[in-house]
Protein backbone atom coordinates (compact mmCIF):
# COMPACT_ATOMS: atom_id res chain seq x y z
CA UNK A 1 0.00 0.00 0.00
CA UNK A 2 3.09 2.14 0.30
CA UNK A 3 2.81 4.00 -2.85
CA UNK A 4 4.57 7.51 -2.12
CA UNK A 5 7.59 6.67 -2.70
CA UNK A 6 10.23 8.24 -5.54
CA UNK A 7 9.72 5.27 -7.45
CA UNK A 8 6.51 5.07 -7.74
CA UNK A 9 5.54 5.62 -11.58
CA UNK A 10 3.73 8.29 -13.27
CA UNK A 11 0.49 6.44 -12.93
CA UNK A 12 -0.05 7.27 -9.67
CA UNK A 13 -0.61 10.92 -10.37
CA UNK A 14 -4.78 10.90 -10.43
CA UNK A 15 -5.04 10.69 -6.61
CA UNK A 16 -3.90 13.75 -4.85
CA UNK A 17 -5.99 16.03 -7.17
CA UNK A 18 -8.71 14.06 -5.82
CA UNK A 19 -9.90 16.76 -2.72
CA UNK A 20 -8.39 19.92 -4.50
CA UNK A 21 -11.22 19.54 -6.25
CA UNK A 22 -12.46 20.74 -3.18
CA UNK A 23 -13.39 24.57 -3.85
CA UNK A 24 -15.14 24.76 -6.85
CA UNK A 25 -17.08 27.62 -5.98
CA UNK A 26 -21.01 28.40 -6.72
CA UNK A 27 -23.08 30.83 -4.16
CA UNK A 28 -25.02 28.80 -2.23
CA UNK A 29 -27.67 30.44 0.20
CA UNK A 30 -28.04 28.95 3.88
CA UNK A 31 -31.41 27.25 2.64
CA UNK A 32 -28.96 24.97 0.20
CA UNK A 33 -26.40 24.21 3.42
CA UNK A 34 -28.96 23.73 6.00
CA UNK A 35 -30.61 20.87 3.22
CA UNK A 36 -27.75 19.18 1.86
CA UNK A 37 -26.11 18.95 5.93
CA UNK A 38 -29.50 17.46 6.83
CA UNK A 39 -28.91 14.85 4.01
CA UNK A 40 -25.68 14.14 5.12
CA UNK A 41 -26.68 13.70 9.04
CA UNK A 42 -29.90 11.39 7.32
CA UNK A 43 -27.07 9.18 5.68
CA UNK A 44 -24.28 8.90 8.56
CA UNK A 45 -25.53 4.86 8.95
CA UNK A 46 -24.62 4.80 5.01
CA UNK A 47 -21.31 3.59 4.27
CA UNK A 48 -20.53 4.31 1.13
CA UNK A 49 -16.91 3.99 -1.13
CA UNK A 50 -16.27 5.53 -3.99
CA UNK A 51 -13.42 4.38 -5.85
CA UNK A 52 -11.21 6.72 -9.14
CA UNK A 53 -9.64 5.36 -11.25
CA UNK A 54 -6.84 8.23 -10.90
CA UNK A 55 -5.28 7.83 -14.11
CA UNK A 56 -7.71 7.16 -16.61
CA UNK A 57 -9.29 10.43 -14.93
CA UNK A 58 -6.12 12.57 -14.92
CA UNK A 59 -5.78 11.97 -18.56
CA UNK A 60 -8.76 12.74 -19.41
CA UNK A 61 -8.53 15.88 -17.78
CA UNK A 62 -5.34 16.80 -19.29
CA UNK A 63 -6.95 16.29 -22.46
CA UNK A 64 -10.21 18.02 -21.92
CA UNK A 65 -8.52 21.70 -20.65
CA UNK A 66 -9.73 24.05 -23.45
CA UNK A 67 -7.13 26.89 -22.35
CA UNK A 68 -3.84 26.64 -20.32
CA UNK A 69 -3.22 27.10 -16.66
CA UNK A 70 -0.10 27.65 -14.66
CA UNK A 71 0.54 28.79 -10.77
CA UNK A 72 2.57 32.32 -11.13
CA UNK A 73 5.98 29.92 -10.57
CA UNK A 74 5.09 28.18 -14.14
CA UNK A 75 3.40 24.89 -12.79
CA UNK A 76 1.17 24.02 -15.38
CA UNK A 77 -2.17 23.07 -12.81
CA UNK A 78 -4.86 22.71 -15.83
CA UNK A 79 -5.11 18.76 -15.30
CA UNK A 80 -4.98 19.16 -11.58
CA UNK A 81 -7.83 21.55 -11.90
CA UNK A 82 -10.34 20.06 -13.73
CA UNK A 83 -9.34 16.75 -11.38
CA UNK A 84 -9.96 18.72 -8.47
CA UNK A 85 -13.51 19.76 -9.44
CA UNK A 86 -14.57 16.38 -10.91
CA UNK A 87 -13.37 14.90 -7.25
CA UNK A 88 -15.48 17.91 -5.24
CA UNK A 89 -18.75 16.69 -7.80
CA UNK A 90 -18.34 13.46 -5.97
CA UNK A 91 -18.30 14.47 -2.76
CA UNK A 92 -20.94 16.67 -2.79
CA UNK A 93 -23.08 14.51 -5.06
CA UNK A 94 -22.44 11.25 -4.17
CA UNK A 95 -21.44 12.05 -0.20
CA UNK A 96 -18.59 9.06 0.29
CA UNK A 97 -18.16 7.94 4.43
CA UNK A 98 -15.18 6.15 2.42
CA UNK A 99 -13.25 7.22 -0.51
CA UNK A 100 -9.66 6.65 -2.25
CA UNK A 101 -8.16 7.33 -5.73
CA UNK A 102 -6.59 4.00 -6.98
CA UNK A 103 -3.32 4.45 -8.93
CA UNK A 104 -0.85 2.02 -10.96
CA UNK A 105 1.72 0.09 -8.55
CA UNK A 106 4.39 0.18 -10.81
CA UNK A 107 6.30 -2.50 -12.66
CA UNK A 108 3.35 -2.80 -15.18
CA UNK A 109 1.46 -5.87 -14.40
CA UNK A 110 3.54 -8.49 -13.84
CA UNK A 111 1.01 -12.12 -14.46
CA UNK A 112 -0.42 -10.60 -17.45
CA UNK A 113 2.76 -9.51 -19.20
CA UNK A 114 3.66 -13.19 -18.47
CA UNK A 115 0.69 -14.20 -20.27
CA UNK A 116 1.39 -11.50 -23.29
CA UNK A 117 4.20 -9.98 -23.73
CA UNK A 118 3.07 -7.33 -25.50
CA UNK A 119 0.33 -6.46 -23.31
CA UNK A 120 -0.15 -2.58 -23.53
CA UNK A 121 2.90 -2.48 -25.44
CA UNK A 122 1.00 0.20 -27.35
CA UNK A 123 0.72 2.55 -25.00
CA UNK A 124 2.80 5.62 -25.35
CA UNK A 125 4.33 7.85 -22.65
CA UNK A 126 3.07 11.01 -21.18
CA UNK A 127 3.01 14.09 -22.73
CA UNK A 128 5.88 16.49 -20.46
CA UNK A 129 3.11 18.82 -19.13
CA UNK A 130 1.28 15.80 -17.63
CA UNK A 131 4.35 14.51 -15.98
CA UNK A 132 5.16 17.77 -14.62
CA UNK A 133 1.81 17.60 -13.03
CA UNK A 134 1.91 14.34 -11.66
CA UNK A 135 4.76 14.35 -9.02
CA UNK A 136 2.28 16.88 -7.28
CA UNK A 137 -1.05 14.65 -6.85
CA UNK A 138 -0.48 12.29 -4.25
CA UNK A 139 1.19 14.44 -1.49
CA UNK A 140 -1.89 16.64 -2.62
CA UNK A 141 -4.73 14.27 -2.27
CA UNK A 142 -2.79 13.44 1.20
CA UNK A 143 -3.36 17.53 2.34
CA UNK A 144 -6.91 17.25 1.09
CA UNK A 145 -7.48 14.50 3.10
CA UNK A 146 -8.11 11.51 0.91
CA UNK A 147 -6.60 8.79 0.72
CA UNK A 148 -4.34 7.24 -2.38
CA UNK A 149 -3.90 3.30 -2.78
CA UNK A 150 -1.77 1.18 -5.52
CA UNK A 151 -0.57 -2.38 -5.38
CA UNK A 152 3.22 -2.65 -6.81
CA UNK A 153 3.29 -4.59 -9.73
CA UNK A 154 -0.66 -4.60 -10.50
CA UNK A 155 -2.73 -2.58 -12.07
CA UNK A 156 -5.19 0.02 -10.41
CA UNK A 157 -8.26 -1.89 -12.21
CA UNK A 158 -7.13 -5.14 -9.80
CA UNK A 159 -6.95 -2.84 -6.77
CA UNK A 160 -10.33 -1.31 -7.34
CA UNK A 161 -11.79 -4.72 -7.94
CA UNK A 162 -10.28 -6.41 -4.82
CA UNK A 163 -11.56 -2.77 -2.96
CA UNK A 164 -14.94 -3.26 -4.44
CA UNK A 165 -15.15 -6.35 -3.13
CA UNK A 166 -13.59 -6.02 0.21
CA UNK A 167 -16.40 -3.40 0.84
CA UNK A 168 -19.38 -5.80 -0.45
CA UNK A 169 -18.17 -8.23 2.39
CA UNK A 170 -17.61 -5.81 4.82
CA UNK A 171 -21.45 -4.28 4.46
CA UNK A 172 -20.89 -1.45 2.57
CA UNK A 173 -23.86 0.14 1.68
CA UNK A 174 -22.95 0.75 -1.97
CA UNK A 175 -19.76 1.58 -4.00
CA UNK A 176 -19.38 4.11 -7.13
CA UNK A 177 -16.50 3.65 -9.27
CA UNK A 178 -15.61 6.60 -11.26
CA UNK A 179 -13.72 5.34 -14.81
CA UNK A 180 -14.01 5.31 -18.46
CA UNK A 181 -12.78 1.80 -18.28
CA UNK A 182 -14.95 -0.84 -20.05
CA UNK A 183 -13.02 -3.51 -17.97
CA UNK A 184 -14.65 -2.28 -14.84
CA UNK A 185 -17.84 -2.88 -15.60
CA UNK A 186 -17.30 -6.95 -14.98
CA UNK A 187 -17.59 -5.49 -11.07
CA UNK A 188 -20.90 -4.33 -11.40
CA UNK A 189 -23.18 -5.56 -9.14
CA UNK A 190 -27.23 -4.36 -8.44
CA UNK A 191 -28.29 -4.10 -5.18
CA UNK A 192 -29.77 -7.24 -2.65
CA UNK A 193 -33.52 -8.21 -2.89
CA UNK A 194 -33.52 -8.21 0.81
CA UNK A 195 -30.93 -5.02 1.73
CA UNK A 196 -31.68 -2.38 -0.51
CA UNK A 197 -28.07 -0.83 -1.46
CA UNK A 198 -26.27 -4.14 -0.06
CA UNK A 199 -23.29 -4.37 -1.60
CA UNK A 200 -24.44 -2.88 -4.70
CA UNK A 201 -21.53 -1.50 -7.34
CA UNK A 202 -22.29 0.96 -9.72
CA UNK A 203 -19.69 3.00 -12.33
CA UNK A 204 -19.98 6.32 -13.36
CA UNK A 205 -18.44 8.36 -15.97
CA UNK A 206 -15.79 10.93 -15.20
CA UNK A 207 -18.05 13.83 -15.77
CA UNK A 208 -19.60 16.56 -13.73
CA UNK A 209 -23.15 16.00 -15.10
CA UNK A 210 -23.10 12.67 -14.67
CA UNK A 211 -21.92 12.14 -11.28
CA UNK A 212 -24.78 15.29 -10.15
CA UNK A 213 -27.20 12.42 -11.81
CA UNK A 214 -25.79 9.26 -11.14
CA UNK A 215 -28.64 7.43 -9.31
CA UNK A 216 -29.75 7.83 -13.26
CA UNK A 217 -26.62 7.42 -15.15
CA UNK A 218 -24.32 5.41 -13.33
CA UNK A 219 -24.14 2.10 -15.20
CA UNK A 220 -25.93 -0.84 -13.13
CA UNK A 221 -26.77 -4.40 -14.74
CA UNK A 222 -29.05 -2.60 -17.11
CA UNK A 223 -26.61 0.16 -18.23
CA UNK A 224 -24.17 -2.21 -18.88
CA UNK A 225 -26.23 -4.51 -20.87
CA UNK A 226 -27.40 -0.90 -23.40
CA UNK A 227 -23.77 -0.32 -23.43
CA UNK A 228 -21.92 -3.81 -24.26
CA UNK A 229 -25.05 -5.54 -25.17
CA UNK A 230 -23.81 -7.94 -22.64
CA UNK A 231 -24.57 -8.59 -18.84
CA UNK A 232 -21.65 -7.29 -16.31
CA UNK A 233 -20.60 -11.10 -15.63
CA UNK A 234 -20.48 -11.48 -19.28
CA UNK A 235 -18.30 -8.86 -19.65
CA UNK A 236 -14.66 -10.75 -19.54
CA UNK A 237 -16.48 -13.66 -22.00
CA UNK A 238 -16.98 -11.11 -23.95
CA UNK A 239 -13.49 -9.12 -24.34
CA UNK A 240 -11.93 -12.51 -24.89
CA UNK A 241 -14.00 -12.99 -27.78
CA UNK A 242 -13.39 -9.83 -29.28
CA UNK A 243 -10.29 -8.79 -27.82
CA UNK A 244 -9.40 -5.20 -26.66
CA UNK A 245 -7.24 -2.80 -28.88
CA UNK A 246 -6.65 -0.35 -26.10
CA UNK A 247 -4.50 -3.18 -24.41
CA UNK A 248 -2.74 -4.44 -27.25
CA UNK A 249 -5.23 -8.05 -27.07
CA UNK A 250 -6.45 -9.38 -30.32
CA UNK A 251 -9.53 -11.13 -30.21
CA UNK A 252 -11.20 -14.05 -32.72
CA UNK A 253 -10.54 -13.16 -36.61
CA UNK A 254 -13.94 -12.02 -37.67
CA UNK A 255 -15.72 -12.02 -34.07
CA UNK A 256 -16.87 -8.33 -33.74
CA UNK A 257 -19.20 -6.39 -30.43
CA UNK A 258 -22.05 -8.00 -32.57
CA UNK A 259 -21.10 -11.40 -33.29
CA UNK A 260 -19.91 -11.96 -29.65
CA UNK A 261 -22.92 -10.61 -28.23
CA UNK A 262 -24.82 -13.04 -30.02
CA UNK A 263 -22.95 -16.24 -29.34
CA UNK A 264 -23.59 -14.93 -25.54
CA UNK A 265 -27.04 -14.02 -25.66
CA UNK A 266 -27.38 -17.69 -26.95
CA UNK A 267 -24.69 -19.88 -25.05
CA UNK A 268 -24.44 -17.72 -21.73
CA UNK A 269 -20.79 -18.26 -21.16
CA UNK A 270 -17.79 -19.40 -22.76
CA UNK A 271 -17.89 -23.38 -21.68
CA UNK A 272 -20.88 -23.46 -23.36
CA UNK A 273 -20.13 -21.46 -26.05
CA UNK A 274 -16.88 -23.81 -27.47
CA UNK A 275 -19.50 -26.77 -26.26
CA UNK A 276 -21.70 -25.68 -29.44
CA UNK A 277 -19.08 -25.36 -31.53
CA UNK A 278 -17.43 -28.66 -31.30
CA UNK A 279 -20.80 -30.34 -31.75
CA UNK A 280 -21.01 -28.38 -34.78
CA UNK A 281 -25.40 -28.94 -34.31
CA UNK A 282 -27.46 -25.79 -34.87
CA UNK A 283 -24.48 -23.26 -34.22
CA UNK A 284 -26.06 -20.02 -34.67
CA UNK A 285 -23.42 -18.85 -36.59
CA UNK A 286 -21.93 -19.81 -40.03
CA UNK A 287 -19.90 -23.12 -40.09
CA UNK A 288 -17.02 -21.11 -41.48
CA UNK A 289 -17.19 -18.86 -38.21
CA UNK A 290 -17.57 -21.93 -36.20
CA UNK A 291 -14.45 -23.21 -37.25
CA UNK A 292 -13.29 -19.90 -36.40
CA UNK A 293 -13.52 -20.20 -32.99
CA UNK A 294 -12.68 -23.80 -32.56
CA UNK A 295 -9.14 -23.20 -34.20
CA UNK A 296 -8.73 -19.92 -32.43
CA UNK A 297 -9.60 -21.45 -28.83
CA UNK A 298 -6.12 -21.13 -26.95
CA UNK A 299 -6.75 -17.28 -28.06
CA UNK A 300 -9.70 -16.81 -26.41
CA UNK A 301 -8.29 -18.94 -22.82
CA UNK A 302 -5.28 -17.18 -23.06
CA UNK A 303 -7.61 -13.98 -23.22
CA UNK A 304 -9.94 -14.92 -20.17
CA UNK A 305 -6.56 -14.57 -17.80
CA UNK A 306 -6.09 -10.95 -19.35
CA UNK A 307 -9.48 -9.51 -18.71
CA UNK A 308 -10.28 -11.02 -15.89
CA UNK A 309 -9.90 -8.39 -13.31
CA UNK A 310 -8.68 -9.41 -9.62
CA UNK A 311 -10.50 -9.37 -6.59
CA UNK A 312 -8.00 -11.31 -4.50
CA UNK A 313 -4.86 -8.76 -4.00
CA UNK A 314 -3.20 -8.57 -0.54
CA UNK A 315 -4.08 -5.32 0.72
CA UNK A 316 -4.38 -5.88 3.93
CA UNK A 317 -7.50 -6.77 6.43
CA UNK A 318 -10.30 -6.00 4.65
CA UNK A 319 -11.76 -3.47 8.30
CA UNK A 320 -8.09 -2.19 8.08
CA UNK A 321 -7.52 -1.26 4.71
CA UNK A 322 -11.31 0.18 4.45
CA UNK A 323 -10.72 2.35 7.85
CA UNK A 324 -8.05 3.74 6.12
CA UNK A 325 -10.29 5.24 3.28
CA UNK A 326 -12.00 7.25 5.72
CA UNK A 327 -12.63 10.67 4.28
CA UNK A 328 -10.58 12.92 6.05
CA UNK A 329 -8.00 10.11 6.66
CA UNK A 330 -9.34 10.50 10.61
CA UNK A 331 -7.92 13.76 11.50
CA UNK A 332 -9.54 16.63 13.32
CA UNK A 333 -12.08 18.37 10.85
CA UNK A 334 -10.25 21.58 11.82
CA UNK A 335 -6.92 20.71 10.78
CA UNK A 336 -8.20 18.61 7.77
CA UNK A 337 -10.00 21.72 6.47
CA UNK A 338 -6.94 24.26 7.26
CA UNK A 339 -4.50 21.85 5.31
CA UNK A 340 -6.44 21.74 2.53
CA UNK A 341 -7.29 25.24 2.46
CA UNK A 342 -3.67 26.18 2.59
CA UNK A 343 -2.75 23.48 -0.30
CA UNK A 344 -5.63 25.03 -2.26
CA UNK A 345 -4.07 28.21 -1.91
CA UNK A 346 -0.98 27.07 -2.45
CA UNK A 347 -2.03 25.41 -6.07
CA UNK A 348 -3.90 28.36 -6.80
CA UNK A 349 -7.32 26.73 -7.06
CA UNK A 350 -8.98 30.26 -5.94
CA UNK A 351 -11.96 29.44 -8.43
CA UNK A 352 -12.54 26.47 -6.28
CA UNK A 353 -13.19 27.99 -2.93
CA UNK A 354 -16.56 28.89 -2.63
CA UNK A 355 -17.25 25.04 -3.77
CA UNK A 356 -14.91 23.58 -0.95
CA UNK A 357 -16.65 25.92 1.22
CA UNK A 358 -19.92 23.99 0.45
CA UNK A 359 -18.19 20.52 1.11
CA UNK A 360 -17.15 21.32 3.94
CA UNK A 361 -20.21 22.96 5.09
CA UNK A 362 -22.03 19.90 4.45
CA UNK A 363 -19.98 18.16 7.30
CA UNK A 364 -18.27 16.26 5.09
CA UNK A 365 -14.90 15.62 7.19
CA UNK A 366 -17.27 14.92 10.45
CA UNK A 367 -15.55 12.16 12.55
CA UNK A 368 -19.16 10.68 13.59
CA UNK A 369 -19.53 9.86 9.81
Amino acid sequence: MGCLSAKTPFFLLAIVIFTSTLLAGQQIDSGYLRYNRTKVMASRSVRRLVLVDAFGVMFQQFHAVKYPMSTKSGLPTGALHGYCRLILHSLEHLQPTHAACVLEGGGGSRFREKILPSYKANRGRPDDELKQQISHMVPLAKRMGIASICKAGHEADDVIATLAHAASRSGFDSVVIISNDKDLLQLVKDESAHIPNAGRVVVCKPKVEAIKKYESSAFDSKGVMRQMGVLPSQIPDYLSLVGDSSDNIPGVPSIGPKRAQKLLAEYKTLRGLIEAAEKDADFVLSSKLRSKIVDHWDIVKRNIDLVTLRTDLNLGGDEEVLHSLRVGMGRPRGEAEADALEALEEYEFSTLQKHFDRVLDMGIFDQDR
